[in-house]
């Protein structure tokens, strides 16, 4: 399924709960970015830094983002490949989930609960707590992919994930994927996986868009409008997920599959 395809779908989905409304406020910080609408809904999503232009200038548009149809925002996860305004896009979409509906589709089970203990498991994104609670419950060797810390220690380069991920019986993918359109090639390589799990707080929170695809399982954030001044404040700082989920609520929900005939 193209990226493109699956976010038109989306704001589909999102367009009632986008009518009438317009953004309140936006914040882009070094790793991550907030999109607050006049409702006070708001969302959070990452700024893949590495993927943008060189120079102070890293917006491409010069309309005012403050007062614009919240629609137009979240159109541009469809219209632009420019990795900060998909990501806009995005924040704008997940703005407008129901927080109820996925609290209580949300399985409040350990997300690992389902990993065998000989299970290969494939990582599109370096998330460090993540990678400690994989390696506790399997004794396999994790891939793990991030184009970012390619000269790190055990990180693989992208070149090898068409050779390695048919290995794996779980696969791990960043919710970015859907940001920088690397997702339908990972899904694509993920052929012998029995879960496919999207993870972190660029994970798009509408499961039925999902239901055509090879992804089982969507592990997403929250952002309650309560929280709003410390999440602006600590997006402003540059702080990064580990300070900043103590204002949010992870989600882990399932991904409805179409019954074929």
């Amino acid at each position: 399924m193209m990226i493109t395809m699956l976010f038109e779908t989306i704001y589909q989905q999102a367009l009632p709960s986008l009518e009438g409304k317009r953004i309140k406020d936006v914040r882009i910080g070094l790793g991550l970015l907030v999109v607050e609408l006049d409702d006070g809904s708001l969302s959070v999503s990452y700024v893949l830094r590495d993927e943008l232009s060189p120079g102070c200038s890293v917006m491409p548009i010069e309309k005012p983002l403050r007062g614009m149809d919240a629609k137009e925002m979240a159109g541009w996860a469809i219209k632009y490949i420019n990795p900060l305004l998909t990501s806009l896009g995005l924040a704008v979409l997940n703005s407008v989930v129901d927080h109820s509906e996925i609290e209580q589709s949300s399985s409040h089970n350990d997300l690992f609960k389902m990993f065998k203990k000989d299970d290969r498991v494939g990582m599109i994104g370096f998330i460090e707590p993540m990678i400690k609670q994989i390696k506790a419950v399997t004794s396999k060797k994790t891939f793990i992919f991030d184009s970012s810390r390619e000269n790190s220690n055990d990180i693989y380069p992208d070149t090898l994930q068409k050779e390695l991920l048919p290995q794996c019986n779980i696969v791990m993918i960043t919710g970015t994927t859907t940001i920088n359109h690397t997702l339908d090639s990972v899904l694509e390589y993920s052929s012998k996986a029995r879960e496919i799990i999207l993870i972190g707080t660029s994970t798009p929170l509408y499961p039925a868009a999902f239901s055509d695809t090879k992804v089982t399982q969507l592990a997403g954030s929250l952002w309650p409008k309560e929280n709003r001044d410390r999440i602006f404040t600590m997006i402003g700082e540059g702080r990064g997920m580990k300070s900043l989920m103590k204002y949010g609520k992870k989600v882990t929900v399932k991904v409805p599959k179409l019954k074929r005939r």
